[in-house]
């Protein structure tokens, strides 16, 4: 699997809201539309792989 790491989220970071979140992850779904998105919660980023 060739996961790629677009943003990790400092868990100790309270200016980060979920919100802030889902549309970061709708951003990247936006400019990369061959790749599946999602929330890595082992690495605490936004990660795509090749659908």
């Amino acid at each position: 699997m060739e996961k790629k790491i677009h943003l990790k989220v400092d868990k100790n970071d309270k200016d980060i809201s979920l919100r802030d979140v889902i549309e970061k992850i709708t951003e990247i779904q936006t400019a990369n539309p061959d790749r599946e998105v999602f929330w890595d919660g082992d690495e605490h980023a936004i990660c795509s792989r090749p659908r």
